[in-house]
C-alpha cells in the first residue's frame, strides 16, 4: 500500500515542494504549535456544539458532505488566530510555487472545520479542481490547493483523510483509483497534510467514535470565484485590523496581474478602483 510521506516540523519549503511534486501529497508533522491549536479548538467549540446541518435537498450532496460530519465556514469570525495559519510564510511559499505562476495573485478559497463523527462513511474520492469549469479549458493548470491541519489525531479508525499518491499526474477522465492505490493520511494533532487540487482524496470512515477534526485552508487562483463568500463572513471594520497581505488573500483589493506569461484584470472593483482605498488614511 502506498503512503503519504511525512516530513519533520523543521523541514525546508524546498523539501516540501519537491515531495509534493513527486507524490501529489505530503504531511508536515507538528506544523502548528500545541498552544495555537488549543486556542483555535476552544474558540470554535461553541460553533461546533450548535451546528445545524444545511438541507441541500439532494441525497448526493448529503452523502458527499457527510451525514455525520460537522462543517463550518467563516473561521476568521469564529477563531481569530486562524489568521496566523492562512498567512504562515511556509504555507504561502508553497502557494507561491504552485499557484503563483498561474495567476500572480491567489486568494483564500475557503476556511473550514470538518469534524467527522461516529458512523460516518468514507467520502467519494474526488479532486478539488473539478469544481471550476476552467479545468476543462486548462487541464494542465493547477487551480486550487488544499491544506488540512489535524485539530485532533487522524487515525485509521476515526476518519483520516483518504489520499491517492501520484494521482495528481493522472488523466481523471480515463483512470479511477484502485483499492490498493488508496492510503490514509494518518497523523498527530498539529500536523498538516498538503493536497493539491488534482490529487484524489476524500474523508475517511469513522468506526471508533473518536471525533476527527480538521482545520482547512484552501487557496485558489485569484481570477476564479472562491467557494466561500468571505465578504458575508467578515466586515470592512474587521478587515481594517488585518495585515495588508491577509486583506489581499480575502479579496479586499483589486486583482490585476500583467507579465510576459499572464495578462489579466482588473477584477473586483470598488467604486471603479481598488477596495484597498477603504483602508487608506484611517
Amino acid at each position: 500500500m502506498p503512503q503519504v510521506r511525512h516530513l519533520p516540523p523543521d523541514c525546508s519549503t524546498d523539501d516540501l515542494i519537491d515531495l509534493l511534486e513527486q507524490d501529489g501529497a505530503a504531511i508536515v508533522d507538528g506544523f502548528v504549535s500545541d498552544a495555537w491549536l488549543a486556542e483555535f479548538n476552544a474558540a470554535v467549540q461553541t460553533s461546533v456544539d450548535h451546528y445545524t446541518p444545511y438541507d441541500y435537498g439532494e441525497p448526493e450532496a448529503e452523502e458527499f458532505l457527510g451525514r455525520q460530519t460537522v462543517r463550518l465556514n467563516g473561521l476568521l469570525n469564529k477563531a481569530p488566530n486562524y489568521i496566523d495559519l492562512i498567512s504562515d510564510e511556509r504555507l504561502l511559499t508553497v502557494m507561491d510555487h504552485f499557484l503563483g505562476p498561474q495567476c500572480g495573485q491567489y486568494r483564500l478559497n475557503s476556511s473550514e472545520v470538518i469534524e467527522i463523527h461516529r458512523g460516518e462513511t468514507a467520502q467519494e474520492l474526488h479532486w478539488d479542481d473539478v469544481i471550476w469549469p476552467a479545468h476543462f479549458w486548462a487541464p494542465d493548470k493547477l487551480l486550487q490547493f488544499n491544506v488540512m491541519v489535524a485539530a485532533t489525531d487522524f487515525t485509521e479508525n476515526n476518519g483520516a483523510t483518504q489520499v491517492v499518491p501520484g494521482s495528481h499526474q493522472w488523466d481523471h477522465s480515463t483512470r479511477e483509483a484502485k483499492a490498493e492505490e488508496v492510503t490514509l493520511a494518518t497523523m498527530k494533532a498539529g500536523s498538516a497534510v498538503f493536497i493539491p487540487g488534482k490529487t484524489l482524496h476524500g474523508g475517511g470512515t469513522n468506526t471508533d467514535g473518536t471525533k476527527r477534526r480538521a482545520i482547512v485552508a484552501s487557496y485558489v487562483l485569484g481570477w476564479l470565484r472562491t467557494q466561500e463568500n468571505h465578504f458575508l463572513h467578515t466586515t470592512v471594520e474587521q478587515a481594517r485590523q488585518w495585515p495588508e497581505r491577509v486583506r489581499q488573500l480575502l479579496g479586499y483589493d483589486l486583482y490585476a496581474h500583467y507579465d510576459e506569461n499572464i495578462q489579466g484584470g482588473p477584477l473586483g472593483y470598488y467604486e471603479y478602483g481598488s477596495p484597498s482605498a477603504l483602508f487608506e488614511n484611517k
